[in-house]
């Protein structure tokens, strides 16, 4: 982001929700108050007023850059547990019906009387 972007001079990571815009204005408000601090107070104002005019927070998010890197991050997190259970239970699933057929085609070989022999208690 550059420094001029309005999600930047927020200190704010891109976002559609203009809650997390107008929390990150207050706190930022905080650190340049108009008293003190009036270029870095306008530059605030600018930001936030760019974002909460209408469609000026979808036009913001949409022309940020992409920060591919965090993307590609949280999705890791959030779907390498769940693919690699899934991998464990398909893995058990084979193995289990490998064990079901080896089980069915030895039942099928067997006569009666042996399988009464085998299954009679």
């Amino acid at each position: 982001m550059t420094p001029e972007e309005p999600f930047a001079v927020l200190g704010l990571a891109p976002t559609m929700d203009p809650v997390a815009v107008k929390s990150a204005y207050f706190a930022a408000l905080a650190r340049h108050p108009p008293h003190q601090d009036l270029e870095g107070f306008q530059r605030l104002r600018r930001a936030y007023d760019a974002l909460t005019r209408p469609g000026g927070l979808a036009v913001a998010f949409l022309t940020s850059p992409v920060d591919v890197q965090k993307l590609a991050r949280d999705a890791r997190e959030r779907f390498d547990a769940p693919l690699e259970k899934a991998a464990v239970v398909a893995l058990a699933a084979r193995a289990g019906a490998e064990t079901l057929s080896r089980w069915v085609e030895r039942c099928s070989r067997m006569s009666w009387d042996e399988a009464l022999r085998a299954f009679s208690g």
